[in-house]
């Protein structure tokens, strides 16, 4: 039965590491800049990388909670695991996590949530985090579609597509705001199937925009295992405190602030 578990708890780490990567710098720093009428795929992609070489700079740090909740169901019968905890992040690549609660399974708690908070913290450090930035080093884009929200802001919505087949990279679609050229939401799966138990896996991540940053608001990830099952895992990211570089100001116009 523990085999299973560890089997588990490695794709688990792998897929949801993934995704956690995406936001591993801090979020996508606000613009103020418009649409700019129709654009092409290239320049959506060079503003939004514009977008966050400015995040870089403007970015000191944050703190905020977040909440993990993983159900496990199947042939090792059904398990669950839920864990709140605190982060702390500080510019470039700093990353520290402090454990409040937690209640379940032990054995989830310790060999796949606290292992995925580990391996996000390593991935955090500048070589790695270029490695898996959603960027044209990384990733071929493809424009399929424009939508609009209720308030007339755009959302280009881009098709990535990996260049190496990196377990810690993805494959899917990316929704890049219009005015603040930041990524609001990414769906898709691992661009490296982490295991041959796993036989799909899906996830779903979304942005929030606050105080001029757009930074991460939930992860919903699905997987079905061969034989042993399936898994939901969900991080919800709230009570951000943000603290910018010195000298530069609060973009308070927009959604979210």
């Amino acid at each position: 039965m523990r085999t299973g578990i560890r089997r588990l708890s490695a794709q688990f780490v792998v897929i949801s590491v993934t995704i956690a990567l995406s936001a591993a710098a801090g979020g996508v720093r606000a613009g103020g800049g418009d649409a700019g009428g129709t654009l092409d795929s290239t320049q959506v992609v060079a503003r939004m990388v514009a977008r966050n070489l400015e995040r870089a700079r403007e970015l000191e740090g944050y703190r905020s909670r977040r909440h993990y909740h993983l159900d496990y169901s199947g042939v090792l019968g059904s398990r669950q695991a839920d864990m709140v905890v605190d982060v702390f992040y500080r510019s470039p690549s700093e990353k520290d996590f402090e454990v409040v609660s937690e209640s379940g399974s032990k054995w989830i708690c310790n060999h796949v949530l606290r292992r995925l908070m580990q391996v996000e913290k390593e991935n955090a450090q500048p070589g790695a985090r270029e490695r898996t930035e959603i960027n044209p080093a990384n990733y071929d884009f493809k424009l399929v579609g424009v939508e609009t929200a209720v308030d007339g802001t755009p959302y280009y919505v881009l098709e990535a597509e990996p260049k190496t087949e990196n377990t810690y990279l993805f494959r899917g679609k990316v929704w890049v705001e219009g005015r603040d050229f930041a990524v609001a939401r990414i769906e898709g799966e691992p661009a490296k199937n982490p295991s041959r138990w796993t036989k799909q896996s899906d996830f779903h991540h979304e942005y929030l925009r606050l105080e001029g940053f757009w930074l991460p608001a939930k992860n919903d990830t699905l997987t079905q295992l061969h034989l042993l099952g399936q898994s939901h895992l969900t991080i919800e990211y709230q009570d951000y405190r943000v603290t910018r570089t010195e000298g530069t100001s609060a973009d308070t116009d927009g959604q979210g602030d």
